[in-house]
């Protein structure tokens, strides 16, 4: 009898010092989670905020390169981290925006094969009829 109490002696602290362990992961997997859609939320606002800035300029100037020049004065304005990566007016007048920025993470933006999960990035088109 004596034996198997020592045998168990100290299996309560190492259960408590598991669970300990992945509450902390299973925190850090939340917030890591909850930063990427936050940040991929943003970038979509923004890609369509940006893409009427850029339509409302060409309806008014016809100027391809004035309508990208405030598509991008807009980005950098709202959020310094973000970059448009595609432009394009469609014959249309349509105005096409990419935008992407990498999202504040602790871990995934470190480990390298997890690196493009903190990259949020998002399209949105917007012309005339939507000014």
């Amino acid at each position: 009898g004596v034996r198997r109490l020592r045998d168990e002696r100290g299996l309560v602290g190492r259960a408590a010092v598991v669970l300990f362990l992945v509450v902390i992961v299973f925190g850090l997997l939340v917030i890591e989670g909850g930063s990427i859609v936050f940040a991929r939320l943003q970038m979509s606002d923004l890609a369509s905020a940006a893409a009427v800035e850029g339509a409302s300029v060409y309806d008014t100037t016809s100027s391809v390169p004035a309508a990208r020049q405030a598509a991008v004065a807009f980005v950098e304005g709202r959020d310094e981290e973000a970059r448009i990566t595609r432009f394009a007016v469609g014959a249309d007048g349509m105005v096409t925006v990419t935008v992407k920025k990498r999202a504040r993470t602790f871990i995934v933006q470190h480990v390298g094969f997890l690196e493009d999960l903190a990259v949020a990035k998002a399209t949105e088109t917007a012309g005339p009829s939507e000014l």
